[in-house]
């Protein structure tokens, strides 16, 4: 998960760096489409970037894209090259991951339910559910099935 972490954070300077070259050069700034097919042209060319899920790699310019936007409403400071111990999140938005084998384990107040999380390109998690998620049902345990 390092990895992935540390690609999208290199992928999303790589944005920011070529968002600066673009406005230096021609003086106007890319669209959101213009900032996700960069993104996915550099992903294919790059083995380095080719670590994340094609989804999570729209994302990243997505989220690049809003920190600008946000920085032009006048609602933030211009967006900065991020470090990568500080880039901690990536977003699956539709596919790439499956929630299975939702299950409940122990007994009285120790009970808890349970979950695996497949992430694509990462692997399986465990987790503990702490409440009802949406468009989960309680029976669902087929690992193939996507929400």
């Amino acid at each position: 998960m390092k990895t992935q972490l540390e690609a999208a954070c290199k992928l999303y300077n790589t944005l920011l760096h070529a968002e600066q070259e673009e406005y230096e050069e021609n003086k106007r700034t890319m669209s959101e489409n213009e900032l996700r097919q960069l993104a996915l042209d550099l992903r294919k060319k790059s083995p380095e970037f080719q670590a994340l899920h094609s989804q999570v790699t729209q994302q990243v310019a997505e989220r690049f894209y809003q920190a600008r936007e946000r920085f032009f409403e006048g609602l933030s400071n211009k967006p900065k090259k991020k470090k990568p111990h500080r880039f901690l999140s990536l977003v699956y938005p539709q596919s790439g991951w499956t929630l299975s084998d939702i299950r409940e384990v122990g007994q009285g107040k120790n009970k808890k339910r349970r979950a695996r999380l497949y992430l694509s390109k990462i692997g399986f998690f465990t987790l503990i559910l702490h409440r009802e998620l949406p468009y989960v049902t309680t029976g669902d345990t087929d690992p193939t099935s996507s929400f």
